[in-house]
Parts: C-alpha cells; structure tokens; sequence
C-alpha cells in the first residue's frame, strides 16, 4: 500500500506530466504580428530556416531575425519533425536563439513567450526531472509576459494550462485556470489551442454544454495564420472530441456558475 507521501509523489508526477505533455500543443510565437510568413506550409519553413542559417541569424544581434528563428523551431518541433531527437534539437535551439534575443531585449514579450515554449516542449522530451526543475522557470516568462502585455492571447493560454494541469501542492488552481482560458478565448476567438483547452475544461467540470458550443467554433473557425496548424493538429482533435459528447448524448448538461 502506498503511503501519503508516495501517494502525493505520485500527483505530483503525473500532473508534470499531464502539464509539459500540454505544453507542445502551443503554437509557434511566429504567430504574432503581421508578416509574409503567415500564409507559409509546413515544407517552405525549412526552407526559410536553411535561408537565415546561412545569412547568420542564430548569432545575430538583429532581435527581429533571433525572434524569427526562435519561432521557426517551435513550430517544426511543434507540427513538422517526428522523430524525438530532431524535436528536441530544434526546441533546445529554439530556447537558445530566445533567451540571445532577451539578452538584448529583456522587455519583449514575445521573446519570454518563445523562450517558455521552447523549453517547456524540450523539458517534456527529456523527461519528469527536466519538467520539475523547469515550471517555476517557465511561470516566471509567462507571467513576465502579461507584465509587458496583459492582453497577450498565448500567455494566458499557457497560464490557463498551467494552472490546470499542476497539482494544488505546485499551485494548480482551477478557478484561475478558467479565467486565464476564457480570457485567451475571449482576445482571439481564431486562437484554436485555447478553444480546445477551455473545452476540455469545461468538460472536466461537466458544462457540456459550453464545451460543445466551445469544440464547433473550432471546428468551423480558421485561424487568421497558420491554417495549416489547426488543419493537421487543432481541427482533427476538435472534431473527434465533439463526435465523442455528442455520441454519449450528455450535450444539455451545464454547471456553469460563472
């Protein structure tokens, strides 16, 4: 029989996991602002990381072109490379080129964000301790962020799936866990990873209800940039999870209090 320490050892484990797993479901800080990248397919973004590699990005002091390329990596560790060595090398770069970029600008939101799902995603790979000894480093950038810019839709997702997914004795939080999501929801209704989180979270605290209305939008919206994310990744899980509520025929239950 396990003790109340072992018990409480194994919370702690799996809620790491549950959260550094969730951590590769965030899209590319490639995502902010405006550029001609946005429309790009899976295959053109080696091509555009080839391209700044030999024009010297990963050593520049150039913080547009280190954002750049810290974004490239997520997204092809993200939704491009499968093999878990490739992942991992391109996450580890990607932290790398973010943390080079917040040397020079330590006030730029979107190099703390990179910077915290880059590592995140490579702490997941490398496995439980990396995931323990990374969370208050990556509270620390996120939270950062919203320091720098409240409004950051991808922050308070990240926030929101933190404070889910940890255990209460890591500062899990329900509540705010919500809030954080429906926050991120409510400043980009496009953003599908947040959609699919605050489902998921509406479904945990059985307001089927909300998630359905929360998975259809998903289903029926596309992102303003990287459609091809939400094509392979987002839209696919989406759908299936809505096909499972509706097929258990639990779609007129809500608890929401809010």
């Amino acid at each position: 029989m396990l003790t109340i320490s072992e018990n409480m050892n194994q919370y702690v484990r799996l809620g790491l996991f549950s959260l550094m797993a969730g951590l590769l479901f965030l899209p590319s800080g490639s995502l902010w602002g405006e550029d001609v990248t946005d429309q790009q397919y899976p295959e053109s973004l080696e091509k555009e990381l080839g391209t700044l590699m030999r024009e010297g990005a990963a050593n520049s002091t150039d913080l547009t072109r280190l954002l750049r390329l810290a974004g490239l990596y997520l997204d092809l560790g993200y939704g491009v490379y499968i093999d878990r060595e490739q992942k991992l090398a391109a996450f580890q770069e990607g932290a790398r080129v973010a943390q080079k970029a917040l040397d020079l600008r330590e006030s730029s939101a979107e190099a703390h964000f990179l910077y915290a799902a880059n590592l995140g995603s490579a702490a997941e790979l490398e496995g439980l301790v990396a995931a323990a000894l990374t969370i208050q480093k990556l509270k620390k950038h996120v939270h950062r962020v919203l320091e720098l810019d409240p409004e950051n839709v991808q922050a308070h997702h990240m926030l929101g799936r933190m404070y889910e997914e940890l255990p209460w004795v890591l500062g899990g939080d329900q509540e705010v866990a919500g809030d954080h999501l429906k926050m991120a929801v409510s400043l980009d209704s496009h953003y599908a990873p947040a959609g699919l989180d605050l489902a998921k979270w509406y479904l945990k605290h059985e307001q089927n209800l909300e998630a359905v209305r929360e998975l259809t939008r998903v289903v029926n919206t596309p992102p303003l940039k990287k459609r091809w994310i939400w094509e392979r990744i987002h839209r696919p899980e989406a759908r299936d999870l809505l096909q499972q509520i509706l097929s258990q025929g639990n779609v007129g239950r809500s608890n929401d209090h809010s």
